[in-house]
């Protein structure tokens, strides 16, 4: 350790010198304090500087209750043997600038623990030197989400440090409510923030997460219903107001979770991708990034979400679109019908046909029976032309009792 232990020797005349620089560590105290900021995950460099000489000797110390080891260098080389776990692989310094006396340290993947009051050593046959170096730590606001259920707007941020601020908004500044809003931290140590309100209707509302001097927005707004027809072409709008940006992110949602297209946006100029089961669908995007649709069903009517993505911020803008299919079903109808009514004629002319030929066919059918019962069957003539006399006589008596 470098307040606790030994020090390496790195000459003769050091030796006699390891007593008296042991003693100044703890009372010499040269140029105050220095603060650096560093960015949660990211590396960064804590300068240090000293008067360049031979025999370099350098240690690095986080003062706490117990200073803790971070890195030592003497002896033309690192010596890691006593640094801290937490640092383990994270740490370095720039050895070929040590000779031109630079101490600086390289601190990699910054955790919250990292945070707080650092001490650079540095020692050459010049003499030696402390300086002390309070690191700040800063994780940015990353994004703002911001979304709408059952007439309840939420806004969210996670993974922020120093605690954060969370205030809503909207294009009415009557219309202000500064919502339900909870603050917790995560396993990193750093702050989650969420807030949720009443929503604002026919108005933009505004959600604004802060934390030291950063600070990004998201809003939503929601359209009117849009009705649309199948054989039409539709424009389903995305508004935002006071949008004067080149460079930003596109992104159209079908209910929330179906991507249809995204398209980058350098210059004003875009690049677009249409997710393939949308290509049949998507006509176009106009310059004030509305989406025009065509060849719709009733599969296609649901919500429609614009999303814009800066590096400071976002907007959403929800619209529900509506498939009219009623022309479609009129024609349908109309087939169906004429060909039902087409199946009906021929059929009935079909069952007239036979039904005026079969009498005839019972006639047939009768002749043929008799002929196959053969001459025992049949009625002789004489007695039938007897039968018809006899009846003849019969109808003639009727009539005379009548009169």
């Amino acid at each position: 350790m470098v307040c606790k232990g030994t020090w390496p020797q790195v000459s003769i005349m050091s030796r006699g010198l390891i007593s008296l620089v042991i003693l100044l560590l703890s009372v010499k105290r040269l140029h105050g304090e220095d603060q650096v900021t560093c960015v949660f995950s990211e590396d960064c460099i804590v300068p240090c500087r000293f008067q360049p000489g031979s025999d370099e000797v350098i240690h690095w110390v986080k003062l706490e209750d117990q200073d803790l080891p971070v890195h030592s260098y003497y002896y033309n080389t690192d010596h890691l043997e006593q640094q801290n776990q937490s640092y383990k692989q994270r740490t370095a310094l720039f050895n070929a600038q040590i000779s031109k006396g630079n101490a600086s340290l390289l601190l990699r993947d910054v955790t919250i623990q990292d945070k707080g009051r650092y001490k650079c050593y540095s020692s050459t046959v010049n003499g030696n030197k402390e300086s002390f170096i309070d690191i700040a730590l800063n994780a940015l606001v990353q994004q703002v989400e911001i979304q709408l259920s059952d007439d309840i707007i939420t806004c969210s941020s996670t993974n922020i440090y120093p605690e954060p601020k969370l205030t809503w908004s909207s294009n009415s500044p009557s219309d202000l409510d500064p919502g339900n809003i909870k603050v917790s931290t995560n396993t990193k140590g750093l702050y989650n923030i969420t807030s949720s309100k009443e929503f604002i209707k026919n108005q933009t509302n505004i959600c604004t997460v802060s934390s030291g001097t950063i600070n990004k927005t998201a809003s939503l707004r929601l359209e009117a219903p849009v009705n649309s027809s199948s054989s039409s072409v539709v424009t389903i709008l995305c508004r935002v107001p006071h949008f004067d940006l080149m460079t930003f992110d596109l992104t159209w949602m079908f209910n929330h979770t179906v991507p249809i297209l995204t398209s980058t946006y350098t210059n004003s100029t875009p690049q677009m991708h249409v997710e393939d089961q949308w290509k049949k669908n998507v006509q176009g995007v106009s310059e004030s990034r509305s989406l025009q649709l065509h060849k719709l069903t009733k599969n296609h009517q649901g919500t429609y979400s614009c999303k814009i993505s800066s590096a400071r911020e976002t907007h959403l803008v929800l619209t529900s679109l509506v498939v009219n299919t009623s022309d479609k079903l009129s024609d349908d109808l109309r087939i169906i019908l004429g060909t039902t009514i087409s199946v009906a004629v021929v059929l009935g002319i079909a069952g007239l046909a036979v039904y005026i030929a079969h009498p005839k066919k019972a006639s047939k059918g009768s002749k043929d029976e008799l002929q196959t019962e053969g001459p025992a069957a049949a009625v002789p003539e004489s007695e039938s032309a007897a039968s018809q006399v006899k009846a003849a006589g019969q109808n003639k008596s009727t009539v005379a009792v009548n009169k």
